[in-house]
Parts: C-alpha cells; sequence; structure tokens
C-alpha cells in the first residue's frame, strides 16, 4: 500500500482518521502504534514481527536511559545493550532476505536465525543480573524476554503438519523454545521481588 493508493486513500486513511479521533486521548499513541504496524505489514506481513520486536527493545532501553540520564555511565550502558540487540535482528532480518534472494534453502529460519535468538535470549538473562542494583531492570529484561521468546512459539505453530508432528528441522527452534521457557522463569524466580515491586509501582497498586 502506498500513499497515492485508491486503498490509503479513501481505506485505510479514513478509518485511521475516524478511530483516532473517536479514541480517548490516552489511547491515541497506542492507537496509531497499531495502524503504523498494519500499514508497514500490508505488502509483507512478516515484517511486523521485525518491526515489533524493534520496538519492544527500543522503547524498554529508551525508558531505561530517560531514567539513568543524570548518570552517563549507566545510560550508555543501556544504549549499548540496545545497539547489540537491535544489531542482532538486524543481522536475523538480512540472512532471511539473502536466503530468499537466492532461492531460499531454509538455512536462514532453519538454523542461523534460532541461534541469533537464542544468543540474544541468553544475552537478555545475563545483562539482567549484571546490574542488580537497578531495580527497574527486571521489568524490562521480563518484557524482553517475552518478545523475542514469542518467536519460537510463532515458528513452531506454523511447521506443525496435519499429524501434529514437527520436522527435523525445526529442532533448533524447539531447543530456543526451551531457552526462552528457561529464561523467563530464572527471571521470575531470582528477580520476582523486583518484578512484583516495579509493577506494584508502575500501576500504582
Amino acid at each position: 500500500m502506498v500513499f497515492s493508493s485508491l486503498t490509503f486513500l479513501f481505506l485505510y486513511l479514513p478509518l485511521t482518521l475516524l478511530v483516532y479521533f473517536l479514541s480517548p486521548l490516552r489511547w491515541r499513541n497506542f492507537v496509531l502504534l497499531v495502524v503504523s504496524l498494519l500499514f508497514y505489514g500490508w505488502g509483507e506481513p512478516v515484517y511486523i514481527v521485525i518491526m515489533f520486536l524493534s520496538i519492544i527493545i527500543d522503547y524498554t532501553h529508551g525508558l531505561l536511559v530517560e531514567k539513568f540520564r543524570s548518570d552517563d555511565k549507566k545510560a550508555r550502558w543501556f544504549v549499548a545493550q540496545s545497539v547489540i540487540f537491535n544489531l542482532l535482528l538486524l543481522v536475523s532480518a538480512l540472512l532471511v532476505f539473502t536466503d530468499w534472494f537466492n532461492g531460499y534453502t531454509g538455512y536462514s529460519l532453519d538454523l542461523v536465525v534460532p541461534i541469533l535468538c537464542c544468543t540474544a535470549l541468553v544475552c537478555n538473562f545475563i545483562f539482567a543480573f549484571l546490574r542488580s542494583r537497578f531495580t527497574a531492570n527486571a521489568l524490562v529484561y521480563l518484557l524482553m524476554n517475552i518478545g523475542i521468546g514469542v518467536l519460537p512459539y510463532i515458528l513452531l505453530f506454523f511447521r506443525i503438519d496435519y499429524s501434529g508432528r514437527l520436522d527435523a528441522h525445526s529442532l533448533p527452534w524447539v531447543i530456543c523454545l526451551i531457552i526462552s521457557v528457561i529464561t523467563f522463569l530464572g527471571l521470575v524466580i531470582f528477580r520476582g521481588r523486583a518484578l512484583k515491586n516495579e509493577i506494584v509501582k508502575r500501576l500504582h497498586m
């Protein structure tokens, strides 16, 4: 969908404006987020996953940079983390595109991307404990784990055949799923108190 198309001018734009102005003020940014993802994913829905992950990475780390803006060392630490995760995401996307451009042999989604996903999950888990005195980190790292860890669920769901079984090429994603669950439970168990305090604080409970 392009800006000059009839679909954009007579369907997408009017509906977007209608929903935006009918929404309460506090929900308007969320509405813009959803319709923007819809717009950019119109031609290739798979790109929504990439954008969603990038949004989670940059938004959560942006919150941390803002929180510790008075401490230059801490702020730089979180910027570095954001760069690392975005580079992993970018490399994954480039590998998938290269694989598809060369006839798609499947090596990118069957091997390289799950390895990078596992690397991101493990790095996220390690980062959560490197700076244990940052109590606000626990919730951010949990959200990062959920955002990255949802990939194996999505990929494995579409790889289940009519008999309810997975092919042998799905093994790296199964391992990625196991690591996702382990790191998620590890964050909940070992950072549970910090998570509870942060949720109570943010939700004013």
